[in-house]
């Protein structure tokens, strides 16, 4: 829709010529990110019940779980304090590559910031803009970010085979699989669409070339074929994988305190 945007910056912050409800979405996207963020905070300071099984007592016939907000688990000195938790010593992974995702910024820049709100909608913002310079130039280190997500893949990987070995009362391990194998299973599927669909990951498999010719060349254009078809859905994959690892996380909390039982399939 056709609108003066510097007119309407002057009537206004949230002023529009839009008749639909754009505020929905950034009204949405803002009580998801201040959800996530209060529950993420509470339970990286809880420190207890984001581990399940052996490792923390013999419980034969269980599967092993360890909350994707504490892994890797890092062993703690025996001179820090109680309250300072491992997860305090991971989270800032995870959230970094969130922060500084190419897509995390368009829908946090609007819903948290409105800057803009929505497309043909007044904001707050200079007059003249001049990119993410100063405080906000620690974007430009997204793609480092990638290489550590790309390693808590593997972890995250590692915990969903771990959750499949479960100790017998003879003390061997048997195959096994329960609702909290899945839980793990489907927050690791949406963690690794959502780090492989990277705009990032994208220019590192595809980038620095002008053309695709020759064997390796046409290797990293099927990579790059494949990155890029993920990368349609990277936004999609944001959230998704967003809600996946707090329920993961949730679901462990749950099980460990006693609340819930976790109920074997296999």
């Amino acid at each position: 829709m056709a609108s003066n945007a510097a007119a309407l910056r002057e009537q206004g912050f949230g002023q529009t010529q839009r008749r639909d409800t754009w505020w929905v979405q950034p009204l949405a996207m803002g009580a998801a990110f201040v959800v996530f963020i209060i529950y993420a905070t509470f339970r990286g300071l809880l420190n207890r019940d984001y581990l399940y099984g052996h490792g923390t007592e013999v419980l034969p016939e269980s599967a092993y779980f360890l909350s994707p907000f504490y892994s890797p688990l890092l062993g703690m000195p025996s001179w820090m304090p109680t309250w300072v938790a491992p997860a305090i010593f991971v989270m800032w992974m995870p959230a970094g590559f969130r922060l500084t995702c190419y897509y995390g910024r368009k829908a946090y820049y609007r819903s948290l910031f409105g800057d803009p709100p929505a497309c043909a909608v007044a904001e707050f913002c200079k007059p003249h803009y001049k990119g993410e310079r100063g405080l906000w130039a620690f974007q430009n280190i997204h793609r480092y970010f990638l290489y550590l997500a790309l390693l808590l893949v593997c972890m995250h990987i590692y915990h969903v085979v771990e959750a499949c070995r479960w100790p017998t009362a003879g003390g061997g391990i048997t195959f096994g699989v329960s609702v909290g194998t899945l839980v793990l299973a489907v927050d690791l599927l949406f963690l690794a669409l959502y780090v492989f669909s990277c705009h990032s990951l994208r220019h590192l498999v595809g980038g620095g070339l002008d053309c695709f010719s020759g064997a390796s060349g046409e290797s990293r254009y099927k990579a790059w074929s494949i990155v890029t078809k993920l990368n349609e859905f990277h936004g999609t994959f944001f959230w998704i994988s967003l809600f996946t690892v707090g329920f993961a996380d949730f679901y462990i909390w749950m099980v460990s305190s006693g609340h819930i039982h976790d109920l074997r399939l296999i």
